[in-house]
């Protein structure tokens, strides 16, 4: 991940944030810098940094998809085609490969629930996407 999304959510009393340090220790989590210059197109400029700096590491070839759950990032990937999921259809990913069990993703899905600002329309999707559009993410 982006140095800038690692600050940003491992902020002093953030959820999770003593997990993330905790990985990065580990060396389980890399942080990568994205070089500051110029960036190549007003829609991209107009994103937070987190979101702008992880989608320049994906053009830099560095990722095979994004992971945001800002709406204004997923409409740019969209646009883009540039293959994304939010957290909460990482959850299943990590459920479908067998990396968390169903009791964690269940009591992951509701945990994001509570400190996310999913719509609803997100919330029904990552509830009932078909496993067939997940494959490209899978391993």
């Amino acid at each position: 991940m982006s140095d800038s999304v690692f600050d940003e959510i491992t902020g002093k009393g953030l959820p999770g944030s003593d997990e993330f340090k905790q990985l990065l220790q580990e060396k389980q989590l890399i942080t990568l810098p994205v070089v500051n210059g110029s960036v190549p197109n007003v829609q991209l400029q107009k994103l937070d940094r987190g979101e702008r700096d992880t989608i320049l590491l994906f053009n830099k070839g560095l990722g095979d998809f994004v992971v945001t759950d800002d709406g204004a990032a997923a409409r740019y990937c969209l646009g883009r085609k540039i293959p994304f999921v939010n957290s909460l259809l990482l959850l299943r990913l990590l459920r479908h490969s067998s990396i968390i069990s169903d009791s964690s993703y269940t009591t992951g899905f509701v945990f994001l629930l509570n400190i996310g600002r999913y719509s609803e329309k997100v919330i029904e999707y990552a509830r009932s996407c078909p496993d067939e559009e997940l494959l490209f993410f899978l391993p």
